[in-house]
């Protein structure tokens, strides 16, 4: 289903998580939608990272979602 996905899709993963850092790859690679958008590592918040750098997070998902409305 994502494969078909043309719609605006942003990666956003952690650097310091143990089971999902790489995991945006992917992602960014498979899914139309995600070509061509600000896609972003945070760095230093662990597998939690909307917990650990939630002021971050929240930033970038308005500021895409404001982009692409």
């Amino acid at each position: 289903v994502l494969r078909s996905y043309d719609r605006p899709f942003l990666c956003c993963f952690s650097d310091q998580d143990p089971i999902t850092r790489g995991g945006d790859k992917p992602f960014r690679t498979l899914i139309p939608g995600a070509q061509g958008q600000p896609h972003t590592t945070i760095e230093g918040g662990g597998h939690f990272f909307q917990e650990d750098k939630g002021p971050e997070l929240a930033q970038l998902l308005h500021g895409f979602v404001t982009g692409n409305l």
